[in-house]
């Protein structure tokens, strides 16, 4: 648990409500780059989940003080902003307010800082486009190269490749439109299973329908089905304003039975007339409809899902009905294929051949259910990172070397700042330096050594030139390390944000709930009592 620090007489002072960021920042700043470790994150339960994805280690841990609160807040606006860069941001926030205690300490104001981080991050970021290059088309290699970066010291170098791979296959099934893209991983399996499937993968674990007790064991395949979509129950309809029927004799109850086995007749035939050979329902299905549907040889599936049931409508052509009554031809839809299929231990249906809209499924696979969510998660990581890139048409060399590149052109500018903002610009400058440090460090190399013959290459014009996944310079270029701009520019302006709003507080102030308005001279009946119980829950 990240926890707070206290003064005694109840109120934090500045530099302690600065602890909690730099608590956070040591906490990731070893998984950041190729050669980061990995964090053991074990919950409350016994839960215990390896990783090195910054954003998801800040989302697991307890943090209470408010200051590392509003650092998780920037982590996961980043993570879910662009994909990438979480442990970026908690890294610059910490060495940004480390060079703001180192300011302070020399007399500088809280709002000097403040007012010199601002200009220094705008000059940062109107340099940084004379180091961005650019993509040339959806088709341009170095995509993958971006997509592989995002995945480098997580997994093995073969995997690495993989995932590169199976990012760019599934973005361009779908044109790169990643509302039309589905991830879904299971245990049970390597990485090497993992493929792009053209369609929609139904995962029937959430569905109660199972189908060793519809047709056949192992896998399936239904050629140009009629779909057919319920968006209601299937089966005898529950009288609404009756609690119980009384039957008076054997007679009565046998007619009650015929009746409901017409009923449920009804329902089948209604189905089999539509030329429905798969069933879709958002609901339950009667037991005796679903095994008479399958004797009529049609695949019955019950509560599906809703973004799936959705999904699915769209993709076929298919009309969703509030009825049976109301199934016809002309309401049904379909696709080239449906296939049932075992996928480790859980029980998938595929559609693939969707004419309606263009779907595919990134069907992932992982040793064990952990492994299996790691994987769903870099997989992402690599889309987003590569989608984003390519919304931006531009990408920047890896490997610290634009951060190293803006600190120095900082220091060059400085010189000219003829008031205290000189010193405010060469402490960010050393800031941005923090991370070609960390990876140099978790690289086993010497930091300042490494840092120092970066910067000599890049007085001579190499200014591609970074730390490279052995922890020495290296042209990150040339060697394919490769990043989105824009996840470099959104880490820098989010941490600016963050230790903005850190560095304007002097104080926190703590209320109790025994001494909030309880002056006993001017207690009124109708005081506030914390608002209604009901906003709560909505």
């Amino acid at each position: 648990m990240l926890g707070e620090t206290t003064a005694d007489d109840g109120t934090d002072e500045p530099n302690n409500t600065q602890t909690a960021a730099g608590e956070l920042a040591d906490a990731v700043r070893t998984t950041l780059g190729p050669s980061g470790l990995d964090k053991m994150v074990v919950g409350e339960n016994g839960t215990v989940i390896v990783t090195n994805d910054g954003s998801k280690i800040i989302e697991w841990m307890d943090i209470t003080h408010p200051v590392g609160q509003l650092v998780e807040q920037a982590a996961a606006a980043q993570d879910s902003a662009v994909g990438d860069g979480a442990t970026t941001v908690v890294v610059l926030i910490g060495a940004l307010l480390e060079e703001a205690a180192t300011l302070r300490s020399d007399g500088l104001h809280p709002t000097t800082i403040i007012d010199g981080y601002g200009r220094a991050a705008e000059t940062a970021i109107d340099h940084l486009a004379q180091y961005e290059r650019s993509l040339h088309s959806r088709h341009d290699d170095r995509l993958a190269q971006i997509a592989k970066t995002a995945v480098t010291g997580r997994w093995d170098d073969a995997s690495t490749e993989r995932f590169g791979e199976l990012a760019l296959t599934a973005l361009q099934a779908v044109e790169f439109d990643t509302s039309r893209l589905t991830l879904k991983s299971y245990p049970g399996g390597e990485l090497r299973e993992s493929v792009c499937l053209d369609g929609v993968v139904v995962d029937l674990e959430t569905s109660s329908t199972s189908l060793d007790t519809l047709s056949h064991p192992g896998t399936q395949t239904h050629a140009e089905p009629a779909i057919a979509m319920v968006d209601a129950e299937i089966g005898i309809e529950e009288p609404s304003h009756i609690e119980s029927v009384t039957l008076q004799d054997t007679t009565q109850r046998s007619e009650l039975q015929a009746h409901e086995q017409d009923r449920r007749t009804e329902l089948v035939a209604q189905v089999v007339q539509s030329g429905a050979t798969v069933l879709f329902c958002q609901k339950s299905i009667d037991e005796a409809v679903r095994t008479a549907l399958v004797q009529r040889g049609v695949l019955p599936v019950e509560r599906t899902r809703r973004d799936e049931f959705d999904v699915i409508a769209r993709a076929t052509g298919s009309t969703p009905v509030l009825s049976v009554d109301e199934l016809t031809a002309d309401t049904t839809g379909t696709v080239a294929s449906v296939t049932q299929r075992t996928v480790g231990t859980t029980q998938t249906l595929t559609l693939q051949g969707c004419p309606e809209e263009q779907r595919a499924t990134l069907l992932l696979r992982g040793g064990t259910p952990h492994v299996a969510g790691e994987v769903r998660r870099i997989a992402a990581d690599c889309i987003d990172v590569t989608r984003v890139t390519l919304d931006d048409g531009a990408f920047v060399p890896g490997g610290g070397a634009v951060p190293t590149a803006l600190a120095m052109d900082l220091a060059a500018l400085s010189s000219g700042i003829p008031d205290r903002t000189q010193l405010v610009f060469d402490g960010f400058g050393t800031a941005l330096e923090a991370l070609p440090r960390t990876l140099a460090t978790n690289a086993g190399t010497d930091p300042l050594n490494t840092l120092a013959t970066i910067q000599q290459r890049h007085d001579s014009g190499s200014e591609t030139v970074g730390v490279g996944p052995d922890g020495h310079p290296q042209d990150m270029i040339a060697a394919g390390v490769l990043e989105p701009a824009t996840v470099f520019t959104s880490a820098l302006q989010r941490a600016v944000a963050v230790v903005t709003q850190i560095l304007r507080v002097d104080d926190i102030v703590r209320t109790s709930p025994d001494k909030r308005g309880t002056d006993s001279e001017h207690d009124h009946s109708h005081a506030a009592t914390g608002g209604y119980p009901w906003a709560v829950g909505h």
